[in-house]
């Protein structure tokens, strides 16, 4: 059983595990989800009347199923997680947006309006290379060299934790955002509300402290590391890290969460940093956890970020 026959399988048997009075007013629909890096997730929409529709991704789920989980006991679990959630749900008005907290979506849904979107909004950063079809259905922000900038909707839950959601064009066009406004508040906020956090391998130093010293390797990411390879983008970022370097750097886009930053003078071939990036992409790095191919160059005398070309022998890493 594929992961399309598995869905298939629990759209007609997920209604068996309602009670018989939420049963008869619920129906299910098979849903596909595009994801970051062009990741489809499988899904159950719960539809009753014309309120908002809560997705149910069965992605993880189906690994259970695959590793010897019983379908029933996985159908029954989601079920009693939309009964409970349904009880106290506050569906209010408006799209539905697709969280990224997984399974299950929370049904509750938050106050996307502009103005309250606009006074927490984040920035995550992609590979435009990885991202074809992603990049078609959300607003965002050309940074060059191969990266983009996409709007990353943080809007606190009445049950104290967060709502995330990248903005989608759906969105921004129901709710008339201004995404030249969010993408300068989210940039300008980006310190205050996930503040760069800049490491050398062998320490760990976070916040405001720059630190400061001989280590030929970094880490750069944020203080809430999930996506923190944003951080390069802030402003002025790569700047300070050449002050800290004293020299020219390599950023390496280890994954979507952070960047490996290598003072230039240790690097003797960036051809050979150019392979392994790519090799690492297609050996290690999980699929949706991918940036990009492209290694960055700053040059301290510039102030300017330019892409390392791999050797023309390197196109067999392509693709």
């Amino acid at each position: 059983m594929n992961i399309k026959e598995f869905t298939a399988r629990a759209a007609e048997e997920v209604l068996e595990y309602l009670p018989d009075d939420l049963r008869e007013r619920v129906s299910v629909e098979e849903t596909e989800v595009m994801k970051v890096n062009d990741q489809i997730l499988h899904g159950l929409a719960f539809h009753r009347g014309d309120e908002p529709a809560p997705t149910f991704y069965l992605d993880d789920l189906f690994k259970l199923f695959q590793d010897g989980a019983c379908i029933g006991d996985l159908l029954r679990g989601m079920a009693e997680a939309y009964t409970e959630s349904y009880a106290t749900a506050d569906f209010g008005t408006g799209a539905c947006p697709e969280a990224d907290s997984g399974v299950p979506f929370p049904v509750e849904i938050p106050d996307l309006s502009y103005r309250n979107v606009i006074r927490k909004v984040g920035v995550r950063l992609l590979g435009k290379d990885f991202n074809n079809q992603f990049l078609k259905i959300v607003p965002f922000r050309d940074v060059g060299n191969g990266y983009a900038l996409i709007a990353d909707a943080q809007i606190g839950a009445s049950d104290g934790g967060v709502f995330s959601t990248v903005i989608t064009n759906k969105m921004a066009e129901e709710y008339a955002y201004d995404m030249d406004v969010i993408f300068d508040r989210a940039l300008d906020n980006a310190w205050r509300t996930n503040a760069a956090v800049f490491m050398p391998a062998e320490e760990v130093m976070s916040g405001g402290d720059w630190p400061e010293g001989e280590a030929s390797c970094w880490l750069l990411t944020t203080n809430r590391p999930r996506c923190g390879a944003a951080a390069l983008f802030y402003p002025g970022t790569q700047t300070m890290i050449a002050d800290v370097l004293d020299e020219d750097y390599f950023a390496i886009p280890s994954s979507l969460h952070e960047f490996i930053i290598v003072r230039a003078g240790v690097v003797g071939d960036p051809a050979h940093l150019c392979r392994l990036v790519r090799e690492a992409n297609r050996t290690i790095v999980c699929p949706e956890d991918l940036l990009s191919d492209n290694l960055l160059y700053y040059s301290k005398s510039t102030g300017a970020l330019s892409l390392v070309l791999p050797e023309e022998d390197d196109a067999d890493f392509a693709g």
